[in-house]
């Protein structure tokens, strides 16, 4: 219903072809300013999971959901995967394979997600508390003289 009261209330999700399989992420601009990002994405076979190939760091939370896609079985996640947490040269690596979420708070370093046995595809979903994502390091801080 084209130009209706309340069409600006939905919105068409936009979804990306990448390497390791196909996503979406919306943003502040797909949700009318609403200050939350989510990357939607499936393990669906091992190795690297989404677009994380490598650890890093937001100034923002996340929460990070591994979550099965059997309706009939929603306590089993189908898989067993490993996530790296912690700074850099300094992380641990955490297996699971019941469905679980990841709480990394403002300054958490993770990263990658690998999965390492798959038996059903899985969702992996990023929830982020900011209008624009990104996962670039934060600049060093400035030396003390």
């Amino acid at each position: 219903m084209a130009g209706t009261k309340f069409d600006k209330y939905i919105s068409t999700i936009p979804m990306h072809k990448t390497p390791v399989g196909p996503l979406f992420g919306v943003g502040a601009k797909d949700l009318g300013g609403l200050k939350l990002h989510v990357i939607y994405a499936c393990g669906y076979n091992t190795g690297i999971t989404g677009m994380s190939r490598k650890p890093h760091v937001h100034d923002y939370d996340e929460a990070v959901f591994f979550i099965g896609t059997d309706p009939y079985h929603f306590d089993e996640l189908g898989a067993t995967v490993e996530i790296s947490i912690g700074e850099l040269g300094k992380e641990e690596k955490h297996v699971f394979d019941k469905p679980s979420v990841l709480i990394a708070p403002a300054g958490l370093w993770h990263c990658p997600i690998v999965t390492l046995k798959i038996e059903k595809p899985y969702v992996c979903m990023a929830v982020s508390l900011t209008g624009e994502r990104h996962d670039d390091p934060p600049a060093p801080a400035p030396k003390k003289p």
